[in-house]
């Protein structure tokens, strides 16, 4: 006969399932969002995906500066909520390299 899940239990799995999925919420550069057309910018675009719920805007923004490089100012053009990007990292932010 099947037991009933003990609450301790299903608190201690959900506890364990969120730890190691810690790492895979972290921002990482996704796939830029591209510039509407006509439009002319002073960069290459770079996207950073990350969790909204467990994500700073200081650590996206380091995400997006190392994707620039450090003769680039990542400039922040726009959000959005892809398929783009990863079910655990579902927001997508677009940020234009400007040299500096």
């Amino acid at each position: 006969m099947i037991q009933p899940v003990r609450p301790r239990c299903l608190f201690l799995a959900v506890c364990l399932f969120l730890g190691a999925c810690g790492e895979m919420m972290a921002p990482f550069e996704g796939v830029p969002r591209p510039a509407e057309r006509g439009v002319s910018e002073a960069g290459p675009r770079v996207a950073v995906c990350y969790n909204a719920m467990f994500t700073t805007p200081a650590s996206v923004r380091r995400v997006a500066e190392e994707a620039c490089g450090s003769d680039a100012l990542a400039k922040p053009v726009g959000q959005d909520v892809r398929l783009n990007c990863p079910l655990l990292t579902p927001v997508r932010a677009t940020f234009i390299c400007t040299p500096e």
